[in-house]
């Protein structure tokens, strides 16, 4: 469901729910908002266009999660190196061992949980290294 605090003009949203009128009845295509008023909302796919009441507009919609930039970004902190690039986060070990998280398609991508996921697999990793080398 849409954040009634975060809808703006340029926002991509998707019908997601029948209004029953045919003629305005497009589930699953993609819209874009021209413009927010006080009380409508006003749309446009490139040949449709029309204007809806807000409490209309969160009913039958839902927000288009923006594409993940893909500008690789690399951190080293206390030893640590992390590499975020695009909705994957690939953490590196002073040891080095890796540990990789990547977002599924249908996911919002979000930088935290991915280096949490990432560091968690390279540190389990690292602990079964370490595990196997004591048990030989």
């Amino acid at each position: 469901m849409l954040n009634i605090n975060k809808i703006e003009a340029g926002m991509k949203v998707k019908q997601i729910k029948e209004v029953g009128y045919e003629q305005f009845d497009r589930l699953g295509r993609e819209f874009e908002i021209k413009e927010v008023k006080e009380n409508v909302i006003m749309c446009s796919n490139g040949y449709m266009g029309f204007g809806i009441s807000r409490d209309e507009f969160f009913e039958y919609f839902e927000a288009i999660p923006e594409p993940v930039n893909n500008v690789t970004m690399v951190e080293i902190k206390d030893g640590i190196k992390t590499i975020r690039n695009g909705s994957a986060t690939v953490v590196i070990l002073p040891d080095g061992t890796k540990g990789v998280s990547k977002c599924l398609p249908t996911d919002t991508y979000d930088a935290q949980v991915g280096y949490e996921i990432a560091l968690l697999k390279a540190e389990l990793k690292s602990k079964s290294k370490k595990l196997k080398n004591l048990c030989k």
